[in-house]
C-alpha cells in the first residue's frame, strides 16, 4: 500500500482519495434527515427555485445572484437536486485544489483533497443549499488561474465574489497586494469589472444608481438599526478552530506561517526567491488571514449581521489547505523516508477521525444520523395535521419557517394587493398596530418560538393577548429541559371582523 502513495503527484492516489471523501459525502447525503445551514440554506433554495417567477429576485443581494442564477435550474426539481449541486460543487473544489498543488509543484498534492474535504466546516455544510460550497468552489479556480499565471481570467473571475457572497468585497481588497507586487496593477479594472458591471444593471434595471449597495442587507440592517446580530470575543473563530479547520490542520496552518516568515527573513539577506513561497506570502495569506481578521472584527463589533457563524470558513477552506499542505511540501524535502510515510498516514487517518466530531456529526458505524432535523419540524408537521383536520388547508397560512415553504413548494414572493393570489406570508408581515393590520380574515397563524420571536419580532405575549387573533391549539416540544421550549409551535387565526 504504501508503495501506492510513493510516486510525487500520483494521479491515481488522487483519485482513490477524491473517492474515498465521495463515499463520506455520500454517507452523509443518505443518512441525513436535514440540510445542513438551518433556515438559511432554505432561504437561497427558494430564491433559486422562485427567481424565474420574479426575476428581479436574480439581482438580489440577500438571496445572492451567482448563486441564485447558478443554483436556478437545478432548484426548479427540489432542493434535493440543489444538494447533488453543492455535493459536486464540493468534491470539484477539491480536485482544482490538488491540480493548484500539482501547478504548484507540491510534493504529494493528492493530500490536498484531505486536506480541503475532511476540514469539519466543509463536512459540516457541504450538504446544503449554502452558497459557501460554490463561493469555494470559484476561490479554487481563482487561485488555479493565478498560480497558472492565467491572470486575466482569474481576476475576470475574482471580480464576481462581491455577487457570489457579500465578504467578497474583503476577498477583491485581499487579491490586490498579489496584483502590485507582480507588476499587474493595469489589471485592476478587471479585477472591479464583475460588481462594477452588475451595479450598472441594478441600476438600470431598478432605477436607482446606488443599487449595489442601497440593497446590500447587511448595510441596510446597519444603517436602519433594525436588527441585532449580536457580538462576541474578537478570537471565537480562534477558539473554534476545532469545529472549522480540525487540530491537525490548525497545527499545519501555524508551522506554515512560521515557514513563510523565515523565508520572508531569506529574502531580507538577498537570498534566491521561492515561487512557491512569494504566492503563499503575497496571495494566499492576505485571502486568508484578511478574510479572518474581517470577520472577526465584525462579530466583535457586533455589525453587520455576523452572528459568528462558524460556517463562512468555507469560503477560503481551498486556501487553508493549500497553505496548511505548505509545511507538509517543507517537511517531505527533507527527503526522510520514514517521516514522509508516517505524515501520510498522520494525515490520512488523522484527518478522517477529526473530521466528525468537529463537524458535530456521528462515526458512520454509530448509526445515526449524520444531520438531524430541526426538533421543532415534529410540531410543524402536527400543526399542519390539525389545520388539515379543521379544512383549513386552502386559507392563507402564516409562519416564519422558510423550510415549510421548500417542503410545501409555496411561492413566498408574491406582493400586490390580490390576496387570491397569496398561499402563504410570513408573520414579520403581521403589523404591531392593530389599527393597520392589513391581514385577510380566517388567515392561519403558525406561531413558533424561535423563528416568530427573533426573526418577525411577535412575542408570543403580543399574539395572546391580540383580539385580532384567535389560539386555537399549542404543540409543545416534549422534553425535560425547559430551555427546549424553543421548538414549541401555537397555531392561531385571525379572528373574522
Amino acid at each position: 500500500m504504501s508503495s501506492f502513495f510513493k510516486t510525487n503527484r500520483n494521479s491515481s492516489a488522487a483519485i482513490f482519495t477524491l473517492l474515498g471523501i465521495a463515499i463520506i459525502y455520500s454517507w452523509v447525503g443518505l443518512t441525513a434527515q436535514s440540510g445542513g445551514g438551518g433556515q438559511d440554506s432554505w432561504n437561497h433554495y427558494l430564491f433559486a427555485r422562485w427567481c424565474y417567477d420574479h426575476p428581479m429576485k436574480m439581482l438580489d443581494l440577500w438571496g445572492k445572484p451567482f448563486f441564485t442564477i447558478f443554483a436556478s435550474p437545478f432548484a426548479q426539481y427540489g432542493i434535493h437536486a440543489v444538494y447533488l449541486m453543492n455535493i459536486i460543487a464540493t468534491l470539484f473544489t477539491a480536485w482544482v485544489t490538488y491540480l493548484t498543488g500539482r501547478k504548484l509543484g507540491m510534493r504529494n498534492p493528492w493530500m490536498l483533497i484531505l486536506l480541503f474535504g475532511l476540514q469539519p466546516v466543509v463536512l459540516a455544510n457541504f450538504f446544503s443549499a449554502l452558497t459557501e460550497p460554490t463561493n469555494a468552489l470559484a476561490i479554487s479556480v481563482i487561485l488555479y488561474l493565478l498560480v497558472s499565471k492565467k491572470y486575466r481570467l482569474g481576476l475576470f473571475i475574482a471580480s464576481f465574489l462581491p455577487l457570489i457572497r457579500s465578504e467578497g468585497i474583503v476577498l477583491v481588497i485581499t487579491i490586490l497586494p498579489f496584483l502590485f507586487v507582480n507588476k499587474q496593477f493595469k489589471q485592476l479594472p478587471i479585477l472591479l469589472s464583475g460588481t462594477f458591471v452588475f451595479a450598472l444593471i441594478g441600476a438600470f434595471i431598478s432605477g436607482e444608481w446606488n443599487y449595489f449597495f442601497e440593497h446590500n442587507p447587511y448595510i441596510r440592517f446597519e444603517r436602519e438599526g433594525i436588527f441585532d446580530p449580536g457580538s462576541g470575543d474578537f478570537l471565537h473563530f480562534v477558539n473554534s478552530h476545532n469545529e472549522i479547520t480540525g487540530i491537525w490542520v490548525s497545527i499545519l496552518l501555524l508551522l506554515s506561517v512560521f515557514l513563510i516568515v523565515s523565508y520572508i527573513y531569506s529574502r531580507y539577506q538577498k537570498k534566491a526567491p521561492s515561487e512557491m513561497s512569494h504566492l503563499m506570502f503575497w496571495l494566499m495569506f492576505p485571502m486568508l488571514f484578511g478574510f479572518a481578521f474581517a470577520h472577526s472584527f465584525i462579530w466583535w463589533a457586533g455589525i453587520l449581521g455576523s452572528h459568528g457563524l462558524i460556517r463562512v470558513f468555507m469560503v477560503v477552506a481551498p486556501i487553508t489547505a493549500l497553505i496548511a499542505h505548505y509545511s507538509i511540501h517543507t517537511i517531505m524535502n527533507l527527503d526522510v523516508r520514514r517521516l514522509n510515510q508516517t505524515l501520510k498516514w498522520l494525515t490520512t487517518m488523522g484527518m478522517f477521525f477529526i473530521v466528525f466530531p468537529g463537524a458535530q456529526m456521528p462515526f458512520p458505524w454509530q448509526g445515526k444520523p449524520s444531520i438531524a432535523m430541526y426538533p421543532a419540524i415534529a410540531q410543524f408537521n402536527r400543526a399542519f395535521s390539525y389545520i388539515d383536520s379543521l379544512g383549513l388547508a386552502n386559507n392563507i397560512i402564516m409562519h416564519q419557517l422558510p423550510e415549510v415553504n421548500v417542503y410545501r413548494d409555496w411561492d413566498p414572493f408574491i406582493e400586490g394587493p390580490d390576496m387570491s393570489k397569496y398561499k402563504t406570508l410570513y408573520i414579520w408581515s403581521i403589523d404591531p398596530e392593530m389599527k393597520n393590520d392589513w391581514i385577510p380574515d380566517s388567515t392561519v397563524i403558525v406561531w413558533d418560538n424561535l423563528h416568530a420571536r427573533r426573526e418577525a419580532f411577535k412575542r408570543l405575549e403580543a399574539m395572546v393577548e391580540s383580539p385580532l387573533y384567535q389560539e386555537l391549539k399549542q404543540f409543545p416540544y416534549e422534553s425535560k429541559n425547559p430551555n427546549d421550549s424553543i421548538f414549541n409551535v401555537r397555531v392561531f387565526m385571525k379572528v373574522i371582523e
